[in-house]
């Protein structure tokens, strides 16, 4: 039973089209040339990925993860992909076809994969906010109607119009009661305020009734702030900075900003930045626990006690060196495996056998991270369907 926490569409932008509100259509998001000659996506007067980001592709790959690399381009070209112009995000067809990622999930040995989107994770950094409820609207429904390709397989988490609490509250209703979605996705600040601020309490309020998981997933080149990435101007320095430090205060709000201990039962996923952060991280909350209690009045526990108490869960990398001294600080019950599909920093399709392949982990442990933690995360159960992969499905 393998479950894939952390993987992502690319959204193609014909699909606003169709799925934007009439209003909004002639505002949907276009593909353009820069000066620079490189294509990007143009949406509101901003270019995505931030231009402000250079990138320079490496000329080649070394080490373990070459083969992995060159199989999966010979695999893409032998299918005749070239590339998902209009995306942002990933060239494997399964970037933005289902019936693509099903036959690359089935290549990497995944039975379920959960879909964030990512032009998706820009929303909440949209400056007009009816238009970010419009977009959010188009894009959860298209995630729906991409999903239906195989709900037992393919699983989504809604993006919300954070710029607007009563509309997000609404979206996230009609998003995970009505389309189905299994949960959302919360940048890891919206506009500065962090995720402990009054102003997200609503939200955890109808996050807890309805029983439904949150991902936090900070995003690059997507303009949403990044504890100290307004000072490179590289998209390799803002990803290595951005994704650890932004979770690591994310996880600090949720903790020590009594997140956890006003709304008990809220189960937080910090994706995309590994785990390796952790033991070090939990040390020093202890620390200032500790020391400063005072300034903490809304923890009643210690830091690790609300960690470990069920409502945080942590994406790991498949490869991550550091990961035996996370099991040994938190256990082994609040890993979640992810692959990061189709970004080009995956291990595709090669990222299940990584983690089987490890020596320093026990049998049990891997089972936990590959899959058995997801369940405890989404609430879902097995059941076997007989000629196909396992199916997870809702439980009761």
């Amino acid at each position: 039973m393998i479950v894939d926490i952390d993987a992502h569409i690319s959204e193609p932008l014909e699909m606003f089209e169709r799925y934007l509100e009439k209003p909004y259509v002639l505002r949907r998001p276009r593909i353009v040339e820069d000066t620079l000659g490189l294509t990007r996506i143009l949406l509101e007067g901003r270019l995505y990925p931030e231009p402000r980001l250079r990138q320079v592709p490496s000329p080649h790959v070394t080490g373990p993860d070459r083969d992995a690399v060159i199989s999966t381009q010979e695999h893409d070209r032998a299918r005749g992909i070239v590339g998902c112009r209009g995306q942002i995000g990933g060239l494997h067809a399964g970037a933005a076809d289902a019936h693509a990622r099903l036959l690359d999930m089935d290549r990497e040995g995944i039975d379920t994969q959960l879909v964030l989107g990512n032009l998706g994770l820009a929303i909440s950094a949209l400056p007009d906010k009816d238009f970010a409820v419009a977009m959010s609207r188009a894009c959860n429904d298209f995630y729906s109607d991409f999903c239906a390709a195989n709900p037992a397989r393919l699983k989504c988490m809604a993006t919300l119009p954070l710029q607007d609490i009563p509309a997000s509250l609404a979206e996230m209703k009609r998003a995970t009661q009505e389309l189905g979605h299994a949960g959302i996705v919360l940048p890891t600040n919206v506009n500065g305020k962090n995720l402990d601020d009054l102003y997200f309490y609503p939200l955890y309020a109808m996050a807890r009734q309805l029983d439904v998981p949150i991902a936090v997933h900070w995003g690059n080149s997507t303009y949403l702030r990044g504890a100290g990435t307004e000072r490179f101007d590289t998209h390799v320095m803002t990803h290595l900075v951005g994704h650890p430090f932004e979770q690591m205060i994310a996880l600090a709000c949720v903790v020590c900003g009594g997140v956890l201990e006003l709304f008990p039962g809220l189960r937080f996923a910090f994706l995309e930045a590994g785990c390796g952060w952790l033991p070090y991280w939990l040390q020093r909350m202890q620390e200032h626990y500790e020391r400063r209690a005072a300034e903490l009045p809304l923890m009643k526990r210690e830091p690790r006690e609300y960690v470990i108490g069920g409502g945080c869960y942590f994406g790991t990398e498949p490869d991550e060196a550091s990961l035996p001294a996370v099991l040994e600080e938190i256990g082994d019950d609040f890993l979640l495996y992810g692959s990061d599909y189709p970004h080009t920093d995956s291990k595709f399709p090669y990222s299940v056998k990584y983690v089987r392949e490890r020596s320093d982990l026990p049998e049990v442990s891997k089972a936990k991270i590959l899959g058995r933690n997801a369940v405890s995360y989404l609430r879902l159960e097995r059941e076997e369907v007989p000629g196909s992969v396992s199916e997870l499905t809702p439980s009761s």
